[in-house]
């Protein structure tokens, strides 16, 4: 999978769930900004530790 099909997905996720163009508009920014400064292991390590560690 492409960045840009990843960013696809998270913006169907993003309809689904009820959020606003500007939501949207500020988390494709992040993605894009993390595709740059993060590996595809470190994105995954990093993003699940946090999603469940419980930490908000």
């Amino acid at each position: 999978m492409d960045n840009r099909q990843a960013i696809g997905y998270m913006l169907l996720a993003c309809k689904r769930a009820g959020y606003s163009k500007e939501q949207a508009k500020e988390l494709f920014g992040e993605m894009y900004y993390l595709f740059d400064i993060k590996t595809e292991e470190e994105a995954e390590t990093q993003g699940f530790g946090w999603y469940h560690s419980g930490e908000e």
